[in-house]
């Protein structure tokens, strides 16, 4: 399993996760229209460490984690709630992901064509992971 299904696996079978969003979490795209609330991930940065007998097999990479909702306060549910399924280690069908821990966290949000308010809460996380 590489990263990326790896981090929605997570998301995904978290019970409070999934019971929020339901299967709606993209990597780099929310669907317009799609319906809320929702979470897109996308990798900010994601260094290949190396030393001298090649390149390191753990390594640590940032992901921004967009927590969608129609009101503040969803949106700030359901990012506690990516935070409690990312941060403990764990495996997902071989995929081992270590500790992650939050970065930063930010009130986002924008208006939308029918005059409403989409609210974000934009986490970023640095994820220990092993492999691709």
């Amino acid at each position: 399993m590489d990263f990326q299904s790896g981090v929605r696996a997570r998301l995904l079978a978290n019970n409070t996760v999934r019971g929020i969003v339901g299967t709606r979490v993209d990597w780099m795209t929310r669907p317009q229209k799609a319906a809320l609330p929702a979470i897109s991930l996308q990798t900010i940065s994601d260094p290949r460490p190396d030393h001298l007998k090649g390149v390191d097999g753990a390594r640590a990479t940032l992901v921004q984690c967009d927590c969608w909702a129609a009101t503040y306060a969803s949106a700030m549910a359901l990012a506690q709630a990516a935070i409690a399924a990312l941060q403990p280690p764990a495996t997902i069908s071989g995929k081992k992901f270590g500790n992650a821990r939050v970065d930063a966290q930010r009130d986002l949000g924008e208006n939308i064509a029918d005059g409403s308010f989409i609210h974000r809460q934009s986490v970023d996380f640095i994820i220990w992971h092993v492999g691709d």
